[in-house]
């Protein structure tokens, strides 16, 4: 039941009634209903309060994988029994019959029970409540004696999330825990077990939700009804969402981080969670009765912190963070010890000054001297600590030498300091000096003592070491400003100029960066092995291969390492369709300075650039034509050589727009524009006009082709787009009123139009618009005069022109007169219709007395016969009231 302020609820958490073995979920209406209520006997868990249930921000209704399986099985079934009827019913009307096999699988599955439900034998009624007249301090520990393995591996999987709830938003685990276990009756109601939803939440949680039968009360009927229930993939996420709820709505914010249970089961029925008066007495009793203030407590204690900092800057060691313990106070001496991490040996231990956290003071304020908890220190590095993995101990202790004493301790994970860190900035080679320029830079922690850098050169692919170089580091500010925390950070650089062999051309070449106490290079050392590289790179990019008026226009760049000692440039243009060549040409290749920007580590990247013009043939159009660009060592292009195969492009653009197909006059006038890759060799243009409708030629028509500046821009890549315009008047005929009429580009190498061709159908258009206006009726002296005008499509060949009057009162023609139109430029400039240049019409009818008070109708008609019968187009104007005086 709900109270009257909460009657525009929409959503609402579990309500359970234990009527014997039957359970009841519903959503109450606005009106509580006193046959509801529980005898004294009845554990009852009240409506939650819903209207803010659906203020969490995920979006909602996203079907479940079942529920889309069932959907695609439905259609199915229901496509299957369409055809069924089609095929068997004789006076189908449309309806389709469900499919009869799947109604009555339907009819045998089990409703999905929405309610979390529990019976009194799901309770461990058989428990005693440890120390459950304890002032409200609740049990001393978990008491699980009697409980089944499933509700221990369901308390199991909400401990967490309820300890976390409680750091995150201070909602008080026991309260959690309590919520839980009564609503979703251990875990085991449908909706808990299969979909992990814990407490009935309604909606959608990260975009998951499942749609489930629920029963409401509407006006105090109970229906059941599908909604929406969120759906978590664990029960963690129905504990976090559940906090999330309360913080999101202020009315509860005076339980939160309340540590007395009994005051928070209280404040959570009174501020309108439940409307059920014994709310506080079950949740109490469940906390009671299986010791959940263990949960609580073990929540309050806090032993925490964090190392914000452990790293080398320049010849110190720094090491900073905090530590935040129950039980602590500032009158305790803070150590910090360090000890290697693998032997646990002590390396170090110092009494420090306390450093002022507000930031740790806002997150434990109720914690100790939280405040200050911090710590900073810096201290002399030295290989003590080099290349080992350290371990920061924080220790409040009441003894002075940092011995335990009545303190805490915390351990925080081990730190290595045995970064080794490096990147080779450059290892490219140099066209000009033929040297490989190497440069980069190193910088390890454990390279203390370590006062030799090496370079060593080594073939990966025949692992061998080709040669060892001592330098000399230089300064690099900038990695000192990346990696403050890395020792030797700030004189970390080295370079190298190293003499390229071609024979080591494609071998993987690897550089090792070696800091080592010994002059030769061996001794103690610490190595980093860069990535090898192979100075194989074969790049290129084809910035044009498109048609340019009569020519095949193709430019790009291609830049490779192998290239080197291959001064021949080809550009190859091959039909990949038949497996063949076209044609190569011998190219002079161009500067390329933005390439030598982009691929500086690439071989005559900065001369790398093609451009070309190619001879269109009609072979290059419709198959895959592909571009080879190809260095060699052989004048005719063969020999050894390196190729750039770029992706085959098919010339088959077809492509066109109408952009009149319209009645002017007695024409039909027709203009636009068809561009054809495939038009090349083909010299004759025609436009054809074709019945749709009766699947009959009307008539073609050779056009002889109009510049289109506006096509060759927009179109640029396509064969004849700048003389691709056509425009031509045709003569209207009454063969193409009223049907489908279809216009078609073609180009030809036929003067009759046939032969090989390339069309454009454009789309059908009907022409039969029948478009009038009255502009003026006025009835005097027994005399209606009339004016406005008539256009039709249908008008062709329909030379008598009539207006007629019709008695729409009584059902009969009153009169009828033969009209001469008149010119009316302004239905011609309005509308493209057959004969609007001369659609005007006045007329002067006679009307007797007798047709006064009646209802009279004007119809304009167009008439192959002198009578106004015969093939004729009507247009009836709306009924006028005619009164004669």
């Amino acid at each position: 039941m709900k109270n009257k302020k909460q009657s525009r609820v929409k959503i609402v958490l579990p309500v359970l009634f234990t009527f014997g073995a039957s359970l009841m979920f519903f959503q109450a209406d606005a009106q509580a209903d006193s046959s509801q209520s529980a005898d004294v006997n009845t554990q009852v868990v009240a409506t939650t309060d819903a209207n803010t249930q659906n203020n969490n921000s995920q979006d909602l209704n996203v079907s479940t994988s079942q529920n889309s399986a069932q959907a695609q099985a439905y259609t199915q079934s229901a496509v299957a029994a369409n055809q069924n009827a089609n095929n068997s019913n004789g006076n189908n009307d449309g309806a389709v019959s469900l499919d009869n096999s799947a109604v009555q699988a339907a009819a045998n599955k089990p409703v999905v029970e929405t309610n979390p439900g529990y019976s009194t034998s799901q309770y461990n009624v058989t428990a005693e409540p440890v120390n459950a007249a304890n002032s409200g301090n609740g049990a001393a520990s978990l008491n699980t004696a009697g409980l089944t393995a499933a509700q221990k591996a369901f308390l199991d999987s909400i401990h967490d999330g309820a300890i976390s709830t409680w750091k995150q938003y201070g909602v008080l685990p026991s309260l959690t825990a309590a919520q839980a276990i009564i609503e979703s009756g251990w875990g085991q109601s449908s909706l808990a077990s299969q979909y992990h939803n814990l407490f009935g939440i309604k909606g959608s949680y990260n975009g998951h939700s499942v749609t489930l039968p629920t029963r409401e009360v509407y006006g105090g009927t109970s229906v059941m009804i599908n909604d929406a229930f969120r759906a978590y993939e664990n029960n963690s996420q129905s504990v976090q969402d559940h906090g999330y709820f309360l913080v999101a709505n202020s009315r509860y914010h005076n339980l939160l981080w309340k540590t007395n249970y009994r005051d928070v089961t209280y404040l959570i029925r009174a501020d309108g969670y439940a409307t059920d008066p014994s709310y506080t007495t079950t949740l109490n009793s469940v906390i009671e009765r299986y010791g959940l203030t263990a949960w609580d407590r073990e929540a309050f204690d806090t032993n925490t912190g964090h190392v914000d900092d452990l790293s080398v800057r320049g010849d110190q060691l720094h090491v900073a963070g905090w530590h935040v313990a129950s039980g602590t106070n500032g009158n305790m001496h803070h150590f910090i010890i360090l000890l290697d991490g693998n032997t646990n040996q002590e390396l170090y231990r110092q009494d420090i000054s306390k450093t002022y956290r507000q930031d740790i003071q806002n997150l434990y304020s109720n914690t100790g001297a939280a405040g200050w908890s911090g710590f900073d220190i810096s201290i002399p590095y030295t290989s003590a600590f080099a290349g080992r993995n350290i371990t920061v101990v924080s220790r409040y202790t009441n003894d002075a030498s940092g011995e335990q004493n009545g303190g805490r301790d915390m351990f925080f994970t081990p730190v290595s300091l045995d970064a080794n860190m490096a990147a080779l900035d450059k290892m490219s080679l140099d066209p000009t000096t033929g040297n490989i320029n190497i440069n980069g830079w190193h910088a390890a922690d454990n390279s203390l003592g370590k006062k030799y850098h090496y370079i060593i050169i080594f073939d990966g692919s025949k692992q061998t070491e080709l040669g060892r170089y001592l330098v000399t580091n230089v300064a690099r500010p900038d990695v000192a400003s990346s990696f403050s925390g890395l020792y030797n950070a700030a004189n970390s650089g080295f370079s190298l100029k190293l003499k390229f062999d071609p024979a080591l051309a494609g071998d993987q070449i690897q550089v090792i960066s070696r800091y080592t106490d010994d002059l030769a290079g061996n001794g103690n050392t610490v190595d980093y092995w860069f990535a090898p590289k192979t100075f194989n790179t074969n790049a290129a990019y084809l910035e044009n291969f498109k048609i340019n008026g009569d020519q095949l226009h193709i430019s790009g760049w291609h830049a490779a390492d192998q290239s080197v000692g291959k001064k021949y440039h080809y550009i190859i243009v091959f039909d990949k369709t038949t497996g063949k060549e076209i044609s190569r040409y011998r190219v002079a290749n161009k500067d390329r300075e933005d390439i030598t920007r982009a691929y500086s580590n690439v071989y005559n990247a900065g001369r790398s650039g093609f451009d070309i013009d190619v001879p269109l043939t009609a072979g290059m159009i419709g198959d895959q034509i592909q571009v080879i660009s190809r260095y060699t060592d052989d004048p005719a292009g063969n020999g050894n050589t390196v190729d750039y195969w770029f992706a085959p492009k098919t010339f088959n653009t077809n492509a066109a727009y109408l952009e009149n197909f319209k009645i002017n006059g007695d024409q039909l006038h027709i203009s636009g524009w068809h561009a054809a890759d495939q038009s090349v060799g083909k010299k004759y243009h025609y436009v054809i006009v074709f019945d749709k409708t009766t699947g009959k030629e009307i008539s073609r028509y050779r056009v002889a082709n109009k510049d289109r500046e506006d096509i060759a821009k927009a179109q640029a890549n396509v064969y004849n787009a700048g003389q691709s315009g056509f425009d031509i008047n045709v003569s209207l005929t009454a063969g193409i009123v009223g049907d489908q009429i279809q216009v078609i580009s073609r180009y030809t190498d036929d003067p009759a139009g046939n032969g090989n061709a390339v069309d454009y159908w454009f789309a059908p258009q009907t022409f039969n618009q029948n478009l009038a206006n009255l502009d003026q009726v006025t009835v005097e002296n027994n005399q209606l005069d009339l004016a406005g005008w008539h256009a039709t499509d249908q008008g062709i060949n329909k030379p008598y022109h009539f207006i007629i009057l019709y008695d729409w009162t009584t059902g009969k023609e009153v009169q009828r007169q033969l009209v001469e139109n008149v010119t009316r430029p302004d239905v011609a400039n309005a509308f493209a219709v057959y004969n609007a240049e001369k659609s005007g019409f006045k007329v002067s009818l006679p009307v007797d007395s007798s047709l006064s008070g009646h209802r009279l109708q004007v119809i304009s008609r167009y008439s192959d016969s002198a009578s106004g019968e015969g093939n004729h187009i009507d247009y009836w104007f709306e009924p006028i009231n005619v009164t004669i005086k």
